[in-house]
């Protein structure tokens, strides 16, 4: 199946790569669930968990309703089972419940610990976090895709350039992918990679839909941070309840668990991290045990 691929990235607690998969053939079903919560909350400003500072109001509403749509549509099957999203309104007593039929989202949470700071040899921060995207996106693509359910990625968006002060290296990226599996395929397109901004306000963005789906990156890569125990505000703890009790406590159980899941191979969580010997280390992402509203999540 064609994907679309959206990366957004976080610092807190590390450096953390979201790469959001959408699948190409339903790219516009996607998209108006997103629209119909945003028109909902009467929401139309770009958002992101970083930005939501109460418990109520139309950003509030509309990351609410972007963080369930995200989970529910991560689902890679149905099995007869009806979802449902609640789409709050503008005022307290507004809001509708909406059945979602949509699933086959995936997404890749990819992290470096030490915010790629004990890397040596790069000729500047962008090379390092291409370097790790790298790494995140060959790992995920193996884990995600199989034989029966081949992955090809027909378009990679980034959210704008400017704070990496140039243009994404595709040939840092994608040249240096040695040892894909034959079921992962990388579009060889000269445009493969959009970097400009996400905010669909602004005239140097993406396209409208584009700036939509990094945006949803952006909640979903702060949802499962928040989940996993490196949080920075409480408000966002039930913002990210959808994520915890669907994803990350289903993901904890281990893959045996995770087998018999609606959600199984939609998600891979993993980190990577030089160990004194200068080879790197791959292991899973596991719940944060020093962070102090871990409490509130288990």
């Amino acid at each position: 199946m064609d994907y679309e691929l959206y990366h957004d990235e976080s610092l807190e607690g590390g450096y953390w790569h979201g790469m959001l998969l959408v699948p190409a053939e339903h790219k516009q079903e996607y998209l108006d669930l997103l629209v119909t919560a945003r028109k909902n909350s009467n929401y139309d400003e770009k958002i992101g968990l970083k930005n939501v500072r109460h418990k109520q109001g139309k950003i509030y509403n509309c990351v609410s309703a972007w963080a369930q749509i995200g989970v529910v549509c991560m689902r890679s099957k149905i099995n007869g089972f009806n979802e449902y999203v609640f789409l709050r309104g503008e005022k307290a007593n507004q809001g509708q419940y909406k059945r979602v039929d949509l699933c086959g989202l995936k997404f890749i949470l990819f992290r470096e610990p030490k915010a790629h700071k004990e890397l040596t040899g790069y000729k500047d921060n962008a090379s390092k976090i291409e370097t790790t995207f790298r790494f995140g996106l060959k790992g995920g693509l193996h884990f995600l895709g199989s034989n029966e359910e081949p992955i090809s990625i027909t378009k990679i968006h980034f959210d704008g350039y400017e704070h990496h002060h140039r243009h994404i290296d595709k040939t840092r990226i994608i040249d240096r992918i040695n040892g894909l599996r034959e079921y992962c395929r990388i579009s060889d397109r000269p445009d493969l990679i959009d970097d400009r901004r996400s905010n669909h306000n602004d005239s140097a963005s993406q396209e409208y839909g584009d700036c939509q789906f990094l945006q949803l990156t952006d909640v979903l890569i702060g949802c499962f941070r928040t989940s996993l125990g490196y949080g920075t505000k409480d408000i966002h703890l039930k913002l990210a309840l959808p994520v915890k009790r669907r994803l990350v406590n289903e993901y904890s159980k281990g893959y045996a668990r995770m087998r018999n899941s609606r959600w199984f191979n939609s998600f891979v969580l993993s980190q990577c991290y030089l160990e004194d010997n200068g080879q790197w280390k791959f292991e899973g992402i596991e719940r944060n045990p020093s962070e102090g509203v871990q409490p509130k999540l288990l």
